[in-house]
């Protein structure tokens, strides 16, 4: 049993495949600010794993809808040069999707909100693609990044294969991959990084990529990332897109929460409970 259910957007269904998390440091997050670490961990106490560390999770997301069967971030998978990942508490992108029942031939269309292997690195198993009847959306301006720079924690190896295969969709327009499924350019983290938007009629949920590693960034958006590449426009597109969700009620799933499905207001991140479906909890 996953340790999210799976949530309800009209007639889709977002299930989290999760493959396990490590230890990141709370040092290491938003420089130049002075956080209460402690009032942040009586706020969201999940949300922490001792008081040095936060736990990252690595979430994909799985959505099943009208139109097929979606895969949007892959985790790891086996991705042997990521060093963050290497001896923690992973399991494989084979188990983690068994666990939600995946035949990952099902899948139509495979979303990656940017190139870092912890989001893109599962794509490729063993000799092949892992969704063999997939297309696979990846912002262009990501691939002429990282193929440039040689970057070890990019999976370019992986997506230049599906480019061989033409399974490869680098279009940057801002646009619907499937109906009710829509990527949105929220560039910083990286110069191509997406979030993508799931609608059914009036109601929205937007999986936010890494515009967001930890709860405290909800409330103050406008704070640098030492995550990012561009901090500066890191932090306009998660204001951006956060101000947006909240005025208007969407929905948010964050790939490296330990309770990923929540809600942003003017307080910042309301995690839904435990069970994802259930009640709303701080």
């Amino acid at each position: 049993m996953t340790h999210v259910e799976p949530l309800r957007v009209g007639p889709i269904e977002i299930s989290a495949m999760c493959q396990g998390y490590a230890r990141m440091l709370l040092s290491e997050e938003c420089p130049g600010q002075d956080v209460d670490w402690g009032a942040e961990r009586a706020r969201h106490p999940w949300a922490f794993h001792d008081e040095r560390s936060w736990p990252w999770h690595v979430h994909g997301f799985v959505a099943r809808g009208p139109w097929g069967v979606a895969a949007i971030d892959t985790g790891v998978g086996s991705y042997p040069p990521y060093r963050p990942w290497a001896g923690r508490s992973g399991r494989s992108a084979e188990d983690a999707y068994d666990e939600l029942g995946l035949e990952t031939a099902e899948v139509g269309v495979v979303v990656l909100s940017h190139l870092h292997a912890d989001h893109a690195g599962g794509v490729w198993a063993g000799e092949g693609p892992r969704f063999p009847n997939a297309r696979v959306v990846l912002h262009e301006a990501d691939l002429a990044l990282f193929a440039d720079r040689h970057e070890p924690y990019a999976a370019v190896p992986e997506v230049q294969r599906l480019r061989e295969l033409d399974l490869l969709d680098l279009d940057p327009a801002d646009r619907e991959v499937a109906p009710g499924l829509r990527v949105v350019h929220t560039p910083g983290h990286t110069p191509g990084h997406r979030s993508i938007v799931l609608e059914a009629g009036d109601d929205r949920i937007v999986i936010t990529g890494d515009l967001l590693h930890i709860p405290i960034q909800a409330a103050h958006p406008e704070w640098p990332s030492s995550h990012d590449e561009e901090a500066e426009t890191g932090a306009a597109s998660r204001a951006a897109l956060l101000t947006r969700a909240a005025e208007e009620g969407w929905l948010v799933g964050v790939p490296h929460f330990a309770r990923p499905f929540g809600r942003v207001d003017g307080a910042g991140w309301r995690s839904m409970g435990p069970a994802g479906a259930g009640a709303e909890a701080s």
